[in-house]
């Protein structure tokens, strides 16, 4: 028999990993929402960052959490460098290139990560942050809450950004109707390598946080970002707010499968809701039609 405490457990954790999804997927929702590529090396960027993470708090001791400027800084300069060395010369050829390369760059990182950390797992942890909390029977670490927090800064961080900053608004222009943007003395083409070196930026913050609260390893990677391309797909696009409704639904739906059903139906969860909603609502739960 499943206790009450177990559910509210179940829901309140579902909650909390379904805000840290929005942040993970948050880059590659962005960067196709703006540039119209479906970066299939946004879950190394984020592995990347979780790296240098975990490589600052071997070798010299630095928490996690100062390390997330540098991590994501990395992995800002890896999306940079991707974007002009080989994306800006190929996307205007077709999008099914853009596709090919960006898979093709993921296998490459998670190749080069085997090469340069091996394929142990690895965990960064820091002790003060596994501190558990209770809370009238349920229990939570130190380290989920301050990772919670963190998604949540990010995610309406980028709002604000894109709703407040002439920068933003630039962006918002391109993401609506490029020609106009152009026409209007917009940089497309610059607003494009801005907009995916951000989404570099947002999957290297997001790095340490999943090293913090599971593992990363380099095949960590492809199971990052098939789960931001399903919250992509559920949230719709242009609605960064709906991602972290959406990151909700999969982490409280994934909690509860493991809760009453078997833990081995999870990942089968997220592939369900990924079918129907596609099915009921191609445009998503709060985007707009193609």
């Amino acid at each position: 028999m499943i206790s009450a405490t177990s559910v509210v457990q179940s829901l309140l954790s579902g909650m909390a990993e379904g805000v840290n999804y929005s942040l993970y997927c948050l880059g590659l929702a962005f960067v196709f929402g703006i540039v119209r590529i479906i970066n299939l090396a946004h879950g190394e960027f984020l592995v990347l960052g979780g790296y240098i993470a975990y490589w600052l708090l071997v070798k010299w001791g630095v928490n996690p959490l100062l390390a997330l400027p540098l991590a994501a800084a990395m992995a800002g300069v890896a999306a940079f460098v991707s974007y002009r060395v080989f994306l800006q010369r190929i996307r205007t050829s077709s999008e099914l290139n853009t596709l090919i390369l960006t898979f093709g760059l993921g296998i490459f990182l998670a190749n080069l990560y085997l090469q340069l950390w091996t394929a142990d797992i690895r965990n960064i942890g820091v002790d003060w942050m596994e501190q558990p909390l209770s809370f009238f029977g349920i229990y939570v670490s130190v380290g989920e809450i301050l990772t919670i927090l963190i998604s949540l800064a990010v995610v309406f961080g980028l709002y604000f950004f894109l709703t407040r900053s002439r920068t933003g608004m630039a962006i918002r222009v391109t993401a609506i109707d490029r020609d106009a943007a152009a026409l209007a003395g917009i940089n497309v083409e610059r607003v494009d390598l801005v907009a995916f070196t951000i989404g570099g930026l947002l999957a290297g913050v997001g790095g340490p946080l999943l090293g913090m609260l599971a593992h990363i390893s380099p095949g960590a990677g492809l199971h990052i970002t098939v789960k931001a391309f399903i919250l992509t797909v559920l949230a719709g696009v242009g609605s960064i707010p709906g991602l972290l409704v959406a990151g909700m639904i999969l982490g409280v739906g994934e909690a509860l499968t493991v809760t009453f059903i078997n833990a081995s139906y999870r990942e089968l969860f997220g592939f369900a809701l990924f079918i129907a909603i596609l099915v009921i609502r191609p445009s998503g739960l709060f985007g707009r039609r193609l």
